[in-house]
């Protein structure tokens, strides 16, 4: 797949944060997929659910500090926000896609480091 280099710690707490999101919003019953592959020069982690989705006026804000969109479980609405840091400091960005009652797909694409042999 490649090797990335960058603070695990931090990108350990990125799918944690994706996935206890995932938790909160899908309900008993319901699926949550986990993905990482190599596309071209990134990695790409992905977490994707068939909970309650994100509502369209909300999904530019969900990765804004603090914001809590409509249907929020969240307490702090912190979660998308320092992901989204974390993984721009590692060059790369986090992207989200949802639709109501359908789907979330969360995905962080980071960058490939080559090995030097």
């Amino acid at each position: 797949m490649g090797k990335y280099i960058g603070d695990e710690n931090r990108i350990r707490q990125v799918l944690i944060n994706l996935i206890d999101n995932s938790i909160k919003f899908t309900p008993k019953g319901g699926n949550i997929y986990l993905r990482g592959y190599r596309e071209e020069d990134f990695i790409i982690l992905e977490v994707e659910d068939n909970g309650k989705g994100i509502d369209v006026d909300d999904l530019p804000h969900v990765k804004e500090k603090f914001y809590k969109g409509k249907h929020a479980g969240s307490k702090t609405g912190i979660g998308l926000s320092v992901s989204d840091e974390i993984i721009k400091l590692h060059g790369g960005k986090l992207n989200v896609e949802s639709e109501v009652d359908n789907f979330t797909i969360i995905k962080a694409t980071l960058p490939v480091q080559e090995e030097d042999i």
